[in-house]
């Protein structure tokens, strides 16, 4: 272990472990604001609500033309203020006229899109505030990204899991309560992205040199020569996340499919939060390390991030995977339950995306974005052409199929370009260690419980302790602990002025 290994690790662990307290808490709003959402309108106007939200964020995509990605690469690689303030002043440049035009567009023809596109003129209303809202989603994302280049987690966290679930959660709130129906949740939605838009402007000009008095080192093209295909990408991303909702739209009978869709959807899609958590630091970290050709300390960044995010998944995937009905009937309530197993084959698919670790950062890191973009297109038309095919006869279930072929072949495509470049994959000892201790640990637990209980929301809760701390055991049996994570506890303890040696010792012995 080098001393810019632990350095570095450190960093990343730090920054992830508060990036993921704040998706935790985002998380936890957002799925509460779901659940109010679905259980006060119901499936059939939920499933109205999550087209719009659908098309609010494809269409924000769009409008940053892979721009917040960027910024979040070009910061860290320059010095002086004037690369600086022209990489962020180019992008604002590109973004906002761009997504005025589209959100103008979207709000006059809305009624077009509600009659002729989804066959449903009483959507007109939700696509028109929803087209509304596009500026203020592009301006808060592209600010996000610059945040991200800037290499701070806390504005983050404040800006997108905290000021925009909060406000939106108890806007939403207010417009149940007052009896304004889908409407309201429609405004609540667009209010939420205009308040973090000012929360966000604040935090530009206080912390960056966009508004500074430095003559700017004009950037449109370096920027959109790189951008370009992550926007590509992005739409391709954007599809196989979001184009089954549309096409559930169009082909399927009503809304109330959307609905039930859209309620496993984001249960599953839990699965990914520590990874995202991880990767928002990561890519900057990695970024440097190798504009310096430092391809060892890349390596072992990459395995020990996979690790960390494979590790602390698996126990929400297992519950999830075993347990659907359980978690549904818990959560968004019984009228959605018939989804089960299409939240079982979700599962499956993100935890292709867990295994992969920050695959997909790290080849935008090493500047493979027109490679991304390939992949990214090959995946969206496997992912489209299984939608038509399903979709009219399965319904949700064909979009669940296409969702998880879809993540399991871009993986695929990514682990394999990844190796071949620049030598990186997880597959290591230690994450096969992670893997064995938690399949032993839920044969042990969840098996035991099925077998000699009637696993109820209680019996469950109970089983899920009782798994982590036989998981945790396993973990040090198998000896999943390596020099590194000594580190980081070794840091944790001086930060916190607390002792722990004596689960020093214990890993000490157990370690790699």
């Amino acid at each position: 272990m080098t001393n810019k290994n632990n350095e570095f690790s450190k960093i990343i662990a730090s920054s992830g472990v508060i990036l993921f307290g704040g998706m935790i808490l985002q998380l936890g709003i957002n799925f509460g604001s779901k659940l109010l959402i679905a259980r006060t309108l119901g499936k059939v106007d939920y499933g109205g609500v999550s087209l719009g939200i659908t098309m609010m964020t494809m269409l924000s995509v769009l409008t940053l033309v892979g721009t917040d990605t960027g910024i979040g690469r070009y910061l860290p690689r320059f010095e002086n203020q004037e690369q600086r303030r022209g990489i962020l002043l180019s992008a604002f440049q590109i973004v906002i006229p761009f997504a005025l035009a589209v959100g103008v567009g979207i709000a006059f023809f809305a009624g077009t899109i509600a009659s002729v596109v989804f066959g449903d003129p009483s959507l007109s209303t939700i696509i028109r505030i929803f087209g509304i809202a596009v500026p203020f989603m592009s301006i808060v994302k592209l600010t996000i990204g610059s945040i991200r280049g800037m290499e701070d987690s806390f504005p983050k966290v404040y800006l997108q899991n905290v000021a925009v679930p909060v406000s939106r959660f108890t806007l939403i709130g207010g417009a149940l309560v007052l009896g304004f129906g889908t409407t309201g949740v429609a405004w609540a939605y667009a209010g939420s992205y205009g308040i973090a838009t000012l929360l966000g402007i604040y935090y530009l000009a206080r912390h960056t040199p966009l508004l500074e008095h430095v003559k700017p080192e004009r950037m449109h093209g370096e920027l959109l020569v790189f951008s370009a295909p992550i926007m590509i990408t992005a739409t391709m991303n954007m599809i196989l996340a979001n184009i089954d909702i549309f096409m559930l739209g169009v082909f399927s009978d009503g809304t109330g499919g959307i609905g039930i869709y859209n309620s496993v959807y984001p249960i599953a899609a839990m699965l990914t939060v520590v990874l995202t958590s991880f990767g928002f630091t990561f890519m900057p970290v990695i970024s440097k390390l190798h504009s310096n050709d430092e391809f060892s300390e890349m390596r072992r960044m990459y395995q020990l991030v996979s690790k960390w995010v494979f590790l602390t998944t698996v126990p929400i995937f297992l519950v999830v995977v075993l347990y659907p009905g359980i978690v549904i009937r818990n959560t968004f309530g019984a009228e959605y339950s018939a989804g089960a197993f299409t939240l079982s084959l979700l599962a499956i698919g993100f935890l292709a995306h867990v295994v992969a670790g920050p695959a997909g950062n790290t080849l935008t890191s090493v500047g493979k974005t027109k490679l991304i973009m390939y992949d990214n297109v090959t995946v969206a038309t496997v992912n489209v052409v299984i939608n038509l095919v399903l979709i009219p006869r399965y319904s949700y279930l064909g979009a669940a199929v296409a969702t998880t072929v879809g993540y399991l072949l871009m993986n695929t495509l990514y682990l394999a370009q990844l190796y071949c470049i620049v030598g990186i994959h997880p597959f290591r000892g230690s994450l096969l260690r992670t893997a064995v201790a938690a399949v032993v640990a839920a044969g042990v637990v969840y098996g035991g419980a099925s077998f000699l209980l009637d696993i109820s929301l209680v019996s469950l809760v109970g089983a899920f302790a009782l798994f982590c701390v036989v998981y945790v055991v396993m973990i040090l049996v198998f000896g999943g602990i390596e020099e590194e994570e000594l580190a980081l506890v070794e840091s944790f303890e001086t930060r916190f002025d607390i002792d722990l040696e004596g689960a020093k010792r214990i890993a000490r012995r157990v370690a790699r």
